[in-house]
């Protein structure tokens, strides 16, 4: 544990840090904070975060920077004082939603865009797993004999149009029966009652491997999308490196651009925010900060959000925009 004066002198270097971009020094903190005490006074307990390895000292200057672990500490105080704290909640997404048409792709696009620019860094958002949201219903068209076109509405409003190949020509009404029966048993099937149903309902082998492939279209459509991410301002990120960090743009990009970015927000995934500092991302990362929360479509449907930036990142303002959004 460290003294109420203390945590007070590490939040202010901590935020001089992240408002400056430079070394904070004794003089720096008493004219920014009007603090009631002399310097000595400072530079004494600034040396006992130094032991306590909370703020590290540069060597070219008398001022200190916070550490990982230091920024670590202050972090947890933040996130612990908001977590008390009601916020009025935006369901921004929803609008989005209304004005793309339930375009899912162009409103998760905007919407990360638009959280870039109110958190002034980069911003992901990852798509939703449509595989928790409901079926409401299945539409089948043929476009030509041997393909047809499968609509596939859901109960929070997206759709999405699929192809199918069908082995022989399939007329209308058979589209339209297999169209109905998918639609009424989809939510409930699972791999006894399917057969079962499907047995029961369809006695030719071709309806039989054409509503088959249906199915399996639907989960290989939707496991390809389960990892898709819409990133915002990414120029933000570049912006945000200096001299002192530049080096680190390369495995941050790479990093944001792999698939580890997606099994960390998954590992991450709750209702709280979470944040990850530097080396606690990755032994290889330094100089970046995640941070995470939910945004939710509806009840049931819901993805994630990271906010990347320096790990001198204004924690404040982005854990206060998390926690507005619904």
């Amino acid at each position: 544990m460290i003294s109420d004066r203390q945590l007070s002198i590490l939040n202010a270097i901590v935020e001089d840090y992240v408002d400056l971009g430079q070394p904070i020094g004794s003089k720096t903190l008493i004219e920014r904070h009007k603090l009631n005490v002399s310097p000595a006074t400072i530079r004494n307990e600034m040396k006992q975060l130094e032991l306590l390895e909370l703020i590290e000292k540069t060597h070219t200057s008398s001022g200190r920077y916070p550490s990982e672990s230091g920024i670590r500490y202050y972090v947890n105080q933040l996130l612990q004082e908001t977590s008390h704290q009601q916020q009025t909640k935006i369901q921004r997404l929803r609008d989005l939603l209304v004005e793309n048409h339930y375009d899912i792709a162009t409103s998760l696009s905007d919407f990360a865009n638009e959280l870039s620019n109110q958190s002034q860094y980069t911003t992901l958002v990852m798509r939703p797993n449509h595989k928790k949201d409901i079926v409401n219903n299945i539409h089948l068209f043929r476009a030509n004999a041997y393909l047809v076109i499968m609509v596939v509405v859901f109960s929070s409003g997206h759709v999405e149009n699929l192809h199918l190949a069908s082995q022989v020509p399939l007329s209308n009404n058979e589209l339209t029966n297999i169209s109905n029966f998918v639609t009424a048993k989809y939510n409930e099937w699972n791999d006894h009652h399917f057969e079962n149903d499907l047995n029961a309902f369809v006695k030719s082998d071709i309806e039989k491997d054409f509503i088959k492939d249906m199915l399996n279209t639907i989960d290989i459509h939707f496991d390809n999308q389960s990892n898709g991410i819409f990133m915002g301002g990414k120029v933000k990120l570049i912006d945000a490196l200096n001299e002192t960090n530049v080096s680190s743009i390369q495995p941050i990009l790479q990093y944001i651009e792999s698939n580890k970015i997606t099994q960390l927000l998954d590992e991450m995934s709750n209702s709280a925010i979470n944040v990850k500092i530097g080396h606690e991302i990755e032994s290889s990362l330094s100089d970046i900060s995640i941070v995470t929360s939910e945004y939710h479509i509806d009840d049931r449907l819901k993805g994630q959000i990271a906010v990347i930036g320096p790990t001198a990142m204004n924690y404040q303002n982005v854990i206060r925009l998390l926690n507005t959004i619904w």
